[in-house]
């Protein structure tokens, strides 16, 4: 049985930011998944990111956290589909309520991150979005939401220097990749290979993360993001409100993402899947598809 502990301890590591707006800066050709499962090997890809130092997690954890995201999940009970992501931690209502008024850390794996980057990319985003009038990809570091034009879900976009890193619900997945795939003057490549999206959320939110350079994010402007560091690894950190409580988006590196996830259960975080969260957001009307 999972219960939420009324006061989570907080986070005692430290990261390293790095310079804002940017992830993993590389080249990309047009690259898509058109079958996406979980991985159950993560890659370790070629150190591209440049970082001031590392995530110190010595304080809060044993010195050795061995497995991969999915592998760790599943000796916590999680519940999986399919294709490996994660639907309960088998206590459905506790997650819900963790996520309301406590603090839980959702896996969202399963949702689309997907990069675009060239002179191109504004036109392509305001092809994807319904919501399209004003749009800007400007400052680096800054983001925000739109509607997916196709599906009416609200996927989550973030500024970059080159272009835009967008978060998309499962079901409008395929409808952004089909409107980037004939934008011109532009590459973009789904991220969901070699990265996962974890969630902190939850009013308690900001006492987890209290003592870790993420709770910066929070006092940002809303969907604005840091990126820091650990093993010199990208993570990238945006504020989200996405539940209606206060929230962080974390992307990943997936070869990091498991002492991730185990960092963030084991200072008190509940676990959550996406049927939880999956609820909540089509209650808010945020998300409409299957």
């Amino acid at each position: 049985r999972l219960v939420a502990s009324s006061t989570p301890q907080a986070m005692s590591f430290t990261l390293a930011r790095a310079r804002s707006g940017s992830f993993a800066c590389v080249s990309y050709a047009k690259v898509r998944v058109s079958h996406r499962k979980r991985s159950s090997n993560p890659r370790r890809h070629a150190k591209t990111f440049v970082s001031g130092g590392d995530i110190d997690l010595d304080a809060l954890l044993p010195p050795d956290i061995d497995g991969d995201l999915e592998s760790l999940q599943r000796e916590s009970g999680a519940v999986v589909d399919d294709d490996g992501f994660v639907l309960n931690f088998g206590a459905r209502e506790e997650e819900l309520e963790a996520i309301k008024t406590a603090v839980g850390v959702i896996d969202r794996s399963d949702w689309g991150l997907i990069r675009s980057s060239g002179p191109g990319a504004p036109r392509a985003l305001t092809a994807i979005a319904a919501n399209h009038d004003g749009l800007a990809l400007t400052p680096a570091g800054s983001g925000f939401e739109i509607k997916v034009a196709s599906t009416n879900d609200t996927a989550q976009v973030y500024c970059q220097s080159e272009g835009f890193l967008i978060v998309v619900p499962p079901s409008s997945i395929d409808a952004v990749a089909n409107v980037l795939e004939s934008s011109p003057e532009q590459n973009f490549m789904e991220l969901n290979d070699q990265c996962a999206l974890l969630t902190v959320v939850g009013p308690q939110c900001a006492d987890v993360l209290s003592k870790t350079g993420l709770v910066e994010v929070l006092t940002d402007a809303v969907g604005a993001h840091r990126v820091f560091g650990f093993e010199n690894r990208p993570v990238v950190a945006a504020h989200t409100r996405e539940f209606d409580v206060p929230g962080v988006n974390l992307i990943i590196d997936e070869a990091i993402a498991g002492q991730v996830w185990a960092t963030i259960t084991r200072a008190g975080v509940i676990p959550c899947g996406s049927q939880a969260s999956d609820e909540i957001l089509r209650g808010l009307g945020r998300l409409q598809g299957a």
